[in-house]
């Protein structure tokens, strides 16, 4: 294992893994199981993967240590991302659910006051430590996921070209 090039690797997909985590409209990939999380682990082991001349057989050992060190990675960056979307935009979520109950025709009162209750909890500001511990739980779980998906497909490939 090369650490300079796993570092390198772990950034470039902790990049993808933040955008794909704050930037509003593309963080709805991750309805889909955390799918753009995952983006961001594969895309460091292909970068790592490409950083060699000579492409060799990528054991389970580099994949984890790529897929974790992009979650942290991705988990600081993503922190920083939020927070410049909050400097600018405030509670942008709070305002896209307002929006779609002035939508509503019939509002249901307990989603009335469940979008109230959230309200009141974000109006201390920015919340850096449950972000920080959401992003610590999940960037580094989802990114070692998708190291190790296409790992499977980086070998095979490789396997079948021998």
């Amino acid at each position: 294992m090369d650490n300079q090039r796993i570092i390198a690797a772990g950034f470039v997909g902790g990049l993808v893994a933040a955008a794909m985590n704050s930037i509003p409209i593309l963080n709805f990939i991750n309805c889909f199981c955390c799918a753009g999380i995952m983006l961001g682990g594969a895309v460091a082991l292909v970068y790592y993967d490409r950083s060699f001349t000579v492409r060799e057989y990528i054991n389970p050992a580099t994949a984890i240590t790529i897929g974790i060190t992009t979650g942290l990675f991705g988990a600081f960056i993503s922190l920083g991302i939020d927070y410049m979307i909050y400097l600018n935009f405030g509670h942008w979520e709070i305002e896209f659910m307002y929006d779609i109950l002035e939508a509503m025709e019939e509002v249901p009162s307990a989603l009335e006051e469940m979008i109230y209750e959230l309200e009141q909890e974000l109006e201390g500001g920015f919340i850096w430590g449950s972000i920080l511990f959401r992003n610590l739980l999940l960037m580094p779980l989802f990114c070692l996921i998708g190291a190790l998906i296409i790992r499977v497909f980086i070998n095979k490939n490789r396997e079948e070209s021998i």
